[in-house]
């Protein structure tokens, strides 16, 4: 899917280059919103395609891209940072990749289950995995103060925990050299979690998206 948005997209070159955050997710509002207006007739690959053919090539004008490296830099973070700033982009993605994990949208936030007192427990330390959408696993090492996951490819991700109350808690990205993490999260963005059920060991949490208020669910399960 990636590869073929790559292929179609078109560019000129210019004299310099130079991109901030905040212009890559001010593109990713706008493909939103040209996503949300599209007929749903149309395949979801023909909807994907459109909105990168409609607003990369003046975005690249903007930023005077000079290379193909450049470009494919910059589509690389745009197309990573639409799964996070536009949730019609990710129901896409999901028409157009089977879900090999027990990731799920969910319509409300989960009433909690859990005891609090097992919860904080929880987040004082532990080691665990969650399954990605494709099946791979991501191995997290919680500490009183870090949440670290490593991944199939021997990369890693570094991030704050901050436990709340109510078994909920924050964390904050700090660096990664995982290609979908250190495209989709900036140093200091924060994600919230909460652990709503345990079950034989198995920590069933949500994930709210601060961008449109959803929920979305998985489970860690315990690793030795």
């Amino acid at each position: 899917m990636k590869k073929l948005l790559l292929l179609v997209l078109l560019f000129q070159s210019f004299l310099s280059f130079s991109q901030t955050i905040q212009q890559i997710d001010s593109v990713t509002i706008k493909m939103c919103e040209s996503l949300v207006s599209l007929k749903t007739e149309t395949t979801a690959e023909a909807r994907a395609s459109h909105i990168f053919q409609k607003h990369l090539p003046e975005f690249y004008r903007k930023l005077q891209v000079s290379s193909q490296r450049q470009a494919d830099s910059i589509t690389d973070k745009i197309y990573y940072r639409l799964q996070k700033n536009c949730k019609p982009f990710s129901l896409l993605l999901s028409e157009l990749e089977e879900n090999k994990s027990d990731w799920k949208n969910l319509d409300e936030k989960p009433t909690l289950k859990a005891e609090q007192k097992e919860c904080k427990n929880i987040l004082k330390g532990g080691k665990f995995y969650y399954k990605e959408h494709n099946g791979n696993i991501v191995n997290v090492t919680i500490t009183a103060t870090t949440w670290e996951e490593s991944f199939e490819d021997n990369t890693f991700s570094k991030l704050k925990l901050y436990p709340k109350d109510n078994c909920e808690f924050e964390i904050e990205f700090i660096e990664s050299n995982n290609e979908m993490r250190k495209n989709l999260s900036v140093k200091g963005d924060i994600y919230h979690y909460g652990i709503y059920a345990i079950k034989d060991g198995v920590l069933e949490l949500w994930s709210r998206n601060v961008v449109d208020n959803s929920y979305t669910a998985f489970k860690l399960y315990p690793r030795k």
